[in-house]
């Protein structure tokens, strides 16, 4: 089968919110499993991380996953109608940087974290395409490094967004109740 470009980018929201799915599915009550372990392991991360997110409901988190998903696509289809796929290439680095975000908890906890499975079969997809990039010329060295920190500022200035707006969701419901 032979791939291209167009296939690689429209394929990018579904391996991401392949990803997102684990976590969403599993986060709450691997948290809640773990709190002990985390607690004892890391004191001082897990009670700023505890403070912070414990309380958070799934149906927020995935508020903010929704949000991720909806700019995520947005950006996709921007790019192919305008066949621009810089800023497309930014968002997918700092997704395929994540995922080693999610490589470093697993070997530093020794044990299942929501989303691992799913970032084991997002690296191949990720490299894949890279790689693709890479031995196709579609892109120069240079701007994958640049456009990597490009798509890192973008996805941790949105991630803190998507945060606020799940903690948003969580007040308002609890408020409506």
């Amino acid at each position: 089968m032979e791939f291209d470009l167009l296939f690689i980018i429209w394929l990018f929201p579904f391996v991401f919110m392949l990803h997102e799915f684990e976590e969403i599915i599993f986060f709450k009550d691997w948290i809640n499993k773990n709190k002990t372990f985390l607690s004892e392991k890391y004191p001082k991360f897990s009670k700023r991380f505890f403070s912070q997110f414990d309380g958070l409901s799934t149906s927020a988190f995935t508020v903010a996953v929704a949000e991720e998903f909806v700019l995520l696509s947005l950006i996709t289809i921007v790019s192919v109608l305008f066949e621009t796929y810089l800023l497309w290439l930014g968002v997918f680095m700092g997704f395929f940087l994540h995922l080693f975000t999610h490589l470093i908890q697993f070997i530093l906890l020794k044990r299942y974290i929501p989303a691992i499975y799913t970032t084991f079969i997002s690296l191949i997809y990720c490299v894949f395409s890279l790689n693709y990039f890479i031995k196709n010329n579609l892109f120069q060295i240079k701007e994958i490094l640049l456009w990597s920190v490009i798509g890192v500022a973008i996805v941790a200035v949105n991630l803190v967004f998507a945060h606020k707006l799940a903690f948003w969701f969580d007040r308002r419901n609890r408020h409506m109740n």
